[in-house]
């Protein structure tokens, strides 16, 4: 009999030494854009009961396929959330949050039962935006704050090899007439049509627009285009996004095959793309678009609300791909050859450490040789030491990578230029 003692689950993976550096540092620049966009942290149970995605997203492959559904005890049925906008409805209705606009931010662990490939698991980590309940004049401009929310995140994370892609699916009754000719189209080609898209044929023609293989096919292509169908309203909806998009200089590409993976999307909805092919072939990393009709599944009234999420581990391939060398975190080492040198370290530790420096030591003594590799192999910038003639009250503090050593003060430590150093304002 096979033993799992020594494998993680299919489509799971551990968060581990450089990779973790990489997570903290993205999921850190998360939190300090939520902050700077007046979005409050939220955190919901990583499962809920099935029927919030059952009632709000049936017919997508997410529900009908890939979810992780499960009986308690009692005989409930639960289910492990699959994405974060539905858990964030059910969790502002049950709390009365529904009555003002409101500006969500989260971050965690989503599940779906899914094929694993690059860039997709099983278990995987999403940070979403959700904008509830603005105000109807305001439209456009959530918009555009949200897609400036991400374009600031992406640039942070100097991610530039990315393609905008948007469409707008307008209203439901649209919509309906839309997949109506759709089906009528497609069912003259029915024998072309993969397996899936075939059942996907009578409730669900949307997602043979986007599906990977259909796509590249030209009658797929070549298929009723959603602008077609457009009512004077929603035109003059579109040009506006494009207006506002062009005014601030964002670059896009309309798609009219984009509909998204989730059922409650109308209106506008958009996916960052990534272009430079380290995802394989052009996966999207953020994604989302507007869902005026989700609230009324609730039991809520409907209202206006625009949301975005990214996939953490997609973002995580791009950047390992664009820094190949090690993440630095670690400010400084202090190696101490001796009893006495490594108990000073401690007391130099605990002041560091005061100033928000990242601080390691060893905790034997290393021979000069030994504690060198040691501060090396720490990923430190730079190491302090004691040097044998060096005076008392002093230490040495070396720049690892260039090696070369200045003497500084113990009695009084200059902070500010040790903070110089580190930020590379200030060369040792």
């Amino acid at each position: 009999m096979k033993s799992f003692l020594n494998s993680s689950p299919k489509g799971t993976y551990d968060i581990v030494e450089q990779e973790s550096e990489i997570f903290l540092k993205i999921r850190n620049i998360f939190f300090e854009y939520a902050r700077k966009f007046n979005f409050s942290y939220i955190e919901t149970p990583i499962f809920e009961y099935a029927e919030i995605f059952e009632k709000t997203s049936q017919i997508s492959d997410i529900v009908a396929k890939e979810l992780y559904k499960f009986l308690d005890k009692s005989n409930r049925q639960l289910a492990l959330r699959p994405e974060g906008t539905a858990p964030i409805m059910r969790a502002i209705w049950q709390h009365k949050l529904h009555q003002v606009e409101k500006k969500f931010f989260y971050f965690g662990p989503m599940f779906r039962y899914e094929k694993p490939q690059k860039g997709r698991f099983r278990q995987f980590y999403q940070a979403g935006f959700e904008i509830t309940n603005y105000k109807p004049d305001s439209f456009f401009l959530q918009i555009l704050e949200v897609i400036l929310l991400v374009t600031k995140i992406l640039e942070n994370l100097k991610i530039q090899n990315y393609q905008l892609k948007i469409n707008y699916l307008s209203n439901s009754q649209t919509r309906q007439e839309y997949c109506k000719a759709l089906t009528q189209y497609f069912e003259k080609y029915i024998d072309k049509l993969e397996p899936i898209s075939k059942s996907r044929l009578n409730n669900n023609p949307l997602r043979i627009l986007d599906d990977k293989v259909e796509s590249s096919k030209d009658f797929v292509k070549s298929a009723p285009k959603i602008s077609d169908f457009w009512s004077i309203e929603d035109k003059q909806n579109f040009n506006s996004i494009i207006s506002i998009f062009e005014k601030f200089k964002i670059n896009y590409v309309i798609d009219y095959s984009l509909v998204r993976g989730l059922d409650y999307y109308d209106e506008f909805v958009f996916e960052f793309i990534d272009s430079g092919k380290i995802l394989g072939s052009k996966l999207t990393f953020a994604g989302g678009g507007c869902y005026n009709n989700l609230p009324q599944k609730f039991g809520m009234p409907n209202f206006k609300s625009i949301g975005v999420a990214f996939g953490i581990e997609r973002l995580i391939e791009i950047f390992k791909s664009n820094f190949p060398t090690k993440l630095t975190n670690l400010d400084f080492y202090l190696i101490g050859f001796s009893q006495d040198e490594i108990l000073k370290n401690f007391e130099l530790a605990i002041l560091l450490r005061e100033q928000n420096f990242r601080v390691d030591l060893n905790k034997s003594p290393l021979s000069i040789k030994d504690g060198f590799q040691k501060a090396k192999k720490s990923g430190a910038k730079f190491a302090f030491f004691f040097e044998k003639d060096e005076q008392p009250g002093q230490i040495s503090i070396k720049n690892l990578q260039t090696s070369i050593n200045k003497v500084i003060s113990l009695l009084n430590i200059d902070f500010k230029f040790l903070r110089t150093i580190i930020d590379g304002e200030t060369h040792v």
